[in-house]
């Protein structure tokens, strides 16, 4: 075993071990329903993308939308598993249009039409979003898409190339919060039919922010490893506080698991920190099982 899995599995069993969030993941595979019903929507949007690029991400959508989103109403998980679909495809550069995507912003705020369907549907789903949630919440959810575009079109165009100083702490981290759009992801935790009053979890978001990105950096770190990423924010991470790769690991895990601490001791006992262990465990889930990352190699018992 090399030193890259031996550091991923290491890491992955402790958090896993730590957490306890197996303990309520929900079944692997969707209803299947939900992925006929994403498929069809899809498909009527006429992309015009190959149907392998299609087929990948709209399976990730659907898993997705369905394993964090369990706990919530059937249309939530669609609304969540259309929005995942668009913006894995945005992340992942399948809108190769590079004026399309530098106009992306400009052209929203102006009330225009966008240069690639894709970036028309990308909106449309963050809007359909706002529909299940209160208002606080909802007007979130656009500011963040604007960051998530404006971060990603600034690392296509060389920002990976930064050198960073002993300093960049803060910097880091307000490029992960940027790069991560954890708001919409955040708020379909609670929609406004199951948790009306946003004063129940508001007091959450900046910790459940933390989880979901740091989640996501420590599920990505074997995959990042094999891919040779030296812009992973675990790289990045281990570069500016002069760490090698398992401390700084075990600093992830240790600044998730303090999240998780703060987050339930926010929402005590009820129905907001029921749909908050639901969505995490599912979140962890999702991110375990999805072939992109490649965890089986790693953890092959939890398969």
């Amino acid at each position: 075993m090399d030193n890259t899995t031996q550091i991923a599995r290491r890491s992955l069993l402790r958090f896993l071990q730590e957490s306890r969030f197996a303990e309520r993941f929900p079944p692997r595979s969707p209803p299947p329903a939900i992925e006929a019903q994403v498929r069809e929507i899809v498909r009527s949007w006429k992309l015009n993308i190959p149907e392998n690029t299609h087929e990948k991400h709209l399976i990730v959508g659907v898993h997705f939308g369905y394993a964090a989103y369990q706990h919530t109403p059937y249309a939530v998980q669609i609304a969540v598993a259309l929005f995942t679909f668009c913006a894995t495809m945005f992340d992942s550069g399948v809108v190769d249009d590079m004026q399309a995507l530098r106009e992306f912003i400009p052209r929203f705020c102006a009330g225009q039409p966008q240069l690639h369907p894709i970036l028309t549907q990308f909106i449309a789903t963050v809007g359909a979003l706002r529909e299940f949630l209160p208002e606080y919440s909802a007007n979130l959810v656009y500011p963040s898409m604007m960051s998530y575009a404006n971060e990603e079109l600034y690392c296509w165009k060389g920002a990976n190339e930064l050198t960073l100083q002993a300093e960049s702490g803060s910097y880091i981290e307000y490029s992960r919060l940027k790069s991560g759009m954890p708001e919409p992801f955040i708020a379909c935790i609670w929609p406004h039919t199951m948790c009306p009053d946003v004063g129940e979890y508001v007091q959450a978001f900046p910790e459940a922010i933390l989880f979901v990105n740091y989640v996501n950096d420590l599920m990505s770190f074997y995959k990042e490893e094999l891919e040779g990423d030296e812009s992973s924010y675990v790289r990045r991470y281990s570069h500016v506080h002069g760490k090698n790769l398992e401390e700084s690991v075990d600093d992830l895990i240790e600044n998730i698991v303090r999240a998780v601490e703060r987050v339930r001791k926010i929402l005590g006992e009820g129905s907001a920190r029921e749909a908050w262990e639901d969505f995490a465990s599912g979140y962890v889930h999702f991110h375990l099982y999805c072939a992109r990352y490649r965890l089986k190699e790693v953890v092959p018992e939890y398969f």
